[in-house]
């Protein structure tokens, strides 16, 4: 399964969610175009994954192939991974917010967290 962080990105970057960005997020996507660039420079695959998802017909195939492509990069490269993750932050909570109602934004280290908009029924925590 893809990081929902990275299917986030994947989307904003094939332009299928782009148009929810606001003026904040608009511009850390480009600083995360720009860090897939010089990556492909090194990097064909992530390359072509980039271009392919951003093509004008580009549908579902291409944006998954790109997200899962970000995942494996991350996994391979932690460090590249990371830069990922600090330029896209905004995007990712951008489109979070889009998609519910419910934002949670965790920038420490925690132990339990957990996370809900609505909770019908009895819920019990040990």
């Amino acid at each position: 399964m893809v990081d929902p962080f990275f299917d986030s990105l994947a989307n904003a970057l094939g332009g299928q969610l782009a148009t929810a960005l606001g003026t904040v997020a608009q511009g850390a996507l480009d600083k995360v175009r720009g860090l897939l660039r010089r990556r492909g420079e090194v990097d064909s695959e992530t390359r072509a994954a980039l271009e392919s998802a951003q093509t004008g017909d580009a549908g579902e195939p291409q944006i998954r192939a790109l997200a899962e492509r970000l995942d494996r990069v991350a996994q391979d490269d932690p460090e590249f991974g990371e830069q990922l993750r600090a330029a896209g932050a905004e995007v990712h909570h951008d489109l979070s917010a889009t998609r519910s109602r419910v934002v949670n934004q965790n920038t420490g280290s925690v132990r339990t967290l957990v996370q809900t908009e609505q909770i019908n029924g009895d819920i019990t925590f040990n």
